[in-house]
């Protein structure tokens, strides 16, 4: 089985980490797969797609431009370049991640009598959106892979798309298991005092807002309480240090900005996470690198953190109000054997379901069922009513 998996980004984004250690699991469980990706345009300092292949000893293929913003020569070139490729390697699957790859190999393979399967991975935290455009490309993909059950069933409902060419794999993560350092007394944490951590892109649709107000409740009702804020965005200053300010929480409040060495000494500073929304690719990597490193955590009951928490025995899942939100930090912060039992627990499901070899055996057995039922037949592509 030779599988092509496309991934048209340079960043090392959300999607980005998952994709390439499939590849790697999949590459471990006997599959023939390669990545293309867009090569690293300008000089950049932070991880990128291309290091982390070239890094992990991915095999790779850089001969696409896949060029997600405006640049018609591009998706040309990639138009003729994706079907000479594929057919010239004998390509059984080609697997894409973003829209724009999607769309590239259905204009370059679609009308192809000898074209691999085309499968799609939604990596959107709440479902593709339909437009005519993706109810189209939807219509003509062989097989669609999602993280979470409310994903997939919102793309099949959105997009009138059969089940049976649907997987559901288990979103998965690597455990850390380097050296930690303390880092109470870089941020002006007292030894005794309890902290909650917050990580993401800094942006106002994360519901910063409520957990903000939270946060301001709990601290009206006990002493010896920190929020550690972990991340970086351009509006940084409406999401987090206006509020900041109105809610009169500078004293409570530690921006510790966005960490690469130190990132997992931070999480292990963390006595409780918190996370109201999900990132755009909504697979909560954060969350899951928190969890698997034993924290209980607290989340909302938006997209699939549902799915990740288990309410009750990994944390606590609540609605995005600030009083109830308030409530269960409380409870948590005040009860330390239930809440190092929470973190155990997370820590369990974390090493034992979040894995990326059981990920990638179920992706291949998905794929081997693809191959058997043949690409998708037309009476199946109707565009949505």
């Amino acid at each position: 089985m030779r599988v092509l998996q496309l991934f048209s980004d340079w960043k090392w984004t959300g999607p980005a980490e998952p994709v390439l250690s499939l590849c790697e699991a999949l590459g471990a469980e006997g599959v023939d797969v390669a990545i293309a990706y867009r090569k690293t345009p300008i000089d950049f300092p932070e991880r990128t797609v291309e290091k982390e292949v070239k890094l992990r000893g991915l095999k790779f293929f850089e001969g696409f431009r896949l060029n997600r913003y405006f640049a018609p020569r591009d998706w040309f070139f990639d138009m003729r370049g994706v079907k000479a490729f594929v057919l010239k390697e004998h390509i059984d699957i080609v697997h894409t991640n973003l829209s724009h790859d999607h769309f590239t190999a259905l204009s370059s393979l679609v009308f192809s009598k000898k074209r691999p399967l085309i499968i799609r991975t939604d990596h959107k935290r709440d479902g593709t959106p339909y437009s005519y455009f993706m109810g189209w490309a939807f219509g003509k993909t062989d097989g669609l892979v999602a993280y979470g059950k409310r994903i997939m069933a919102s793309d099949m409902k959105t997009f009138n798309y059969p089940k049976e060419r649907t997987c559901v794999i288990p979103p998965a993560i690597k455990a850390y298991e380097g050296p930690l350092k303390n880092l109470k007394n870089e941020f002006g944490i007292g030894a005794e005092q309890k902290v909650i951590g917050v990580i993401g892109r800094l942006k106002p649709d994360r519901g910063y807002d409520v957990i903000l107000k939270g946060f301001r409740e709990l601290r009206n009702r006990m002493d010896g309480v920190k929020l550690l804020v972990v991340g970086r965005s351009s509006q940084i200053e409406k999401s987090i240090m206006q509020p900041i300010s109105e809610l009169g929480l500078e004293n409570d409040v530690i921006l510790a900005g966005y960490r690469i060495g130190d990132y997992f000494s931070i999480i292990s500073t963390f006595d409780l996470f918190v996370m109201m929304r999900a990132g755009s690719d909504g697979s909560a990597r954060a969350l899951r690198e928190v969890m698997a490193m034993g924290r209980a955590a607290i989340v909302s009951d938006s997209g699939m953190l549902p799915e990740l928490v288990r309410d009750g025995f990994s944390g606590f899942v609540v609605k995005p109000d600030p009083q109830q939100l308030a409530d269960r930090m409380e409870h948590i912060l005040k009860n330390d054997e239930q809440r190092i039992s929470f973190g155990e627990n997370a820590k369990k499901i974390a090493a034992e379901e979040w894995n990326y070899t059981a990920q990638a055996r179920k992706l291949k057995e998905f794929y081997e069922r693809l191959l058997a039922l043949g690409k998708r037949p037309p009476q199946e592509r109707g565009l949505r009513d």
